[in-house]
């Protein structure tokens, strides 16, 4: 169960009765503690729809080199191993990321992406929740807590999130 502070509906679209359920890989590049993952075959179980994950490829992201790519790609090589393991597509597009979402998106009943926090990838899913025209969730993989319940600024140090974080008792 994904807790609900970790989900985020970036469209006000509805579930379309299409062929597939998507999760937009981005971020969170792993099978293993990913909250997105989990939602997105959550969401495949209860509408009995297969599960199609999705990774775009782009060739010019922000100061990315051979070497990143190349560890990605292995990385990527990974994934795709244990997502078929479990039976589970994987779909690694050269392509902006976005761009391939959306066309992957037109077949689909929902689409669900991992939260990104850089600037491209923010700018990524705000392009894509303009133009995909099913449901389209963000879910919160990769930090703790999530940043909107933690805080609503920039925080200086530690100590000062941490006093907020445990004054709400969140539970991790």
């Amino acid at each position: 169960m994904i807790q609900k502070e970790r989900i985020k509906y970036l469209n006000n679209k509805k579930l379309q009765n299409n062929k597939y359920i998507v999760y937009w890989m981005q971020q969170s590049q792993r099978t293993s503690y990913n909250n997105a993952l989990e939602y997105a075959i959550s969401e495949s179980n209860k509408y009995e729809k297969p599960l199609v994950v999705y990774f775009g490829l782009t060739n010019n992201f922000p100061d990315a080199n051979i070497r990143h790519y190349k560890f990605m790609l292995e990385g990527l090589k990974e994934v795709k191993k244990s997502l078929e393991e479990r039976g589970i597509s994987f779909i690694l597009k050269q392509i902006t990321p976005e761009l391939g979402a959306v066309d992957i998106s037109k077949k689909a009943c929902e689409v669900i992406v991992d939260r990104g926090y850089l600037k491209i990838q923010r700018k990524w899913r705000k392009n894509a929740a303009e133009k995909i025209k099913c449901k389209f969730v963000q879910i919160e993989s990769d930090v703790v807590v999530p940043i909107e319940i933690a805080s609503n600024k920039e925080e200086y140090a530690a100590s000062t999130i941490r006093y907020k974080i445990n004054e709400k008792k969140i539970n991790i």
